[in-house]
């Protein structure tokens, strides 16, 4: 008998623990950055800087999905603070708005239960999303500097030497 109040007794225990470390009622803002100028670059980068409070003042690691389904750490950069990033080719990097859904331990197990079972990643619950605003980079200019002085060039020797003919002629 006193076996038994043990065992309920440590699994009341266990769960108790793992419900104080699962964030309740999250509250969420986000800032967000991104590469400015691209002339020089391959890729360009997004950061999403977000505060995370929940309502028992548990600080739980995250994990962030991307809209592509790729799953990754997010980065504590301080206390409630945290931080997510991601590279785009410029080619494919464009402002908009990005979707972040937000999984704290409990709930990335659940995303390996499904894709182990190969169920469908959207279906699981996630703790929160959030949406990161993206900026597009600059490229450069629509004409480059060269063929803009190759005409200026080109238009100045037209103008010499049509004023060398007529002063000639």
């Amino acid at each position: 008998m006193s076996r038994n109040l043990l065992a309920v007794f440590l699994v009341c225990l266990c769960t108790g623990a793992a419900l104080a470390t699962t964030c309740t009622s999250p509250k969420v803002s986000v800032t967000s950055f991104s590469t400015q100028d691209a002339t020089i670059l391959t890729q360009v980068a997004h950061v999403g800087e977000f505060s995370l409070t929940c309502g028992n003042n548990a600080q739980p690691n995250l994990f962030a999905e991307f809209p592509c389904g790729k799953i990754v750490p997010v980065a504590k950069i301080g206390d409630g603070k945290y931080q997510v990033s991601w590279t785009q080719e410029i080619k494919k990097s464009g402002g908009g708005n990005v979707a972040v859904r937000l999984f704290d331990e409990e709930g990335y197990a659940n995303v390996r239960k499904a894709q182990r079972d190969g169920d469908k990643v959207a279906n699981v619950k996630s703790l929160v999303d959030i949406t990161v605003a993206t900026k597009s980079a600059y490229k450069g200019p629509w004409v480059q500097a060269e063929l803009v002085a190759a005409l200026a060039v080109g238009g100045i020797a037209y103008f010499a030497f049509t004023a060398k003919s007529k002063v000639q002629g």
